[in-house]
């Protein structure tokens, strides 16, 4: 058994259960008129509608993540290569706004919630590389 393969495997299935739980809230926020901009002149639901497209966009990510890990035993540098850089993308959407302008999750559960997600497919990514196939 390739201990490196299984818990690459393993971390990636976290990352992607904390990412679909993610996927899971944010899509929450299109039907919620809470989250609405009440004060953009542009339309009020505009927010309601990034949450949506935010949505939409995460949920292939967690897709290729799951296909690296199905695929690791014979992945190609070049499909890794452009899985991470999307997976790179998705998770600095979670943390480079906090940094810049002070924006995060709501409570210290998503917050753990993206740390462990973070983790787990970064992680997972890095152990699942496939070094010598080109």
């Amino acid at each position: 058994m390739d201990l490196k393969l299984v818990a690459g495997r393993l971390l990636i299935a976290f990352g992607v259960f904390c990412g679909f739980v993610s996927v899971w809230y944010t899509i929450e926020f299109t039907w919620t008129p809470e989250f609405a901009a009440v004060n953009l002149p542009e339309g009020p639901t505009h927010s309601n509608y990034h949450a949506f497209r935010g949505a939409m966009l995460a949920f292939p990510v967690n897709l290729l993540l799951i296909w690296v890990g199905i695929k690791a035993g014979t992945l190609r540098q070049e499909s890794w290569a452009i899985v991470t850089i999307m997976a790179v993308f998705y998770y600095l959407g979670w943390w480079a706004a906090w940094p810049i302008w002070g924006f995060h999750a709501p409570t210290v559960i998503a917050e753990t919630n993206h740390l462990i997600g973070t983790v787990g497919g970064l992680g997972g990514l890095l152990l699942l590389r496939p070094w010598g196939n080109a």
